[in-house]
């Protein structure tokens, strides 16, 4: 077996020996032994919950500070807190736009 060779900044020459392909193999061997250990279905699931529980609490802080927000402009008289009523919503409709898609494409 010949041993590869890598160049580095400093014009040296560092040897990948025989340990790296053995290390190499034995990745190989357990994720081909272990359907789930490495599966891309496997990593695509786990991302999809995660990003499921994170826009679930997205939208929670987002619909509690926002409507606090509009609500004390309300009780305030403030002029602009229609517009801000209109745009809470259409936040509030953008996080559920994009729970559905995550939930439709999760496997």
């Amino acid at each position: 077996m010949r041993n590869l060779s890598l160049k580095t900044s400093k014009n040296h020459k560092k040897r990948l020996g025989s340990n790296s392909l053995k290390i190499a193999m034995t990745l190989a061997c357990i994720s081909y032994a272990m359907p789930g250990f490495a599966t891309v279905s496997a990593k695509i699931g786990t991302w999809a919950t995660e990003i499921d529980a994170s826009l679930t609490a997205l939208v929670a802080i987002f619909a509690v500070v926002g409507g606090f927000l509009v609500f004390m402009q309300y009780m305030q008289g403030n002029q602009e807190a229609q517009k801000n009523l209109i745009k809470f919503v259409i936040g509030i409709g953008i996080f559920g736009l994009a729970k559905l898609i995550v939930a439709a494409l999760a496997p």
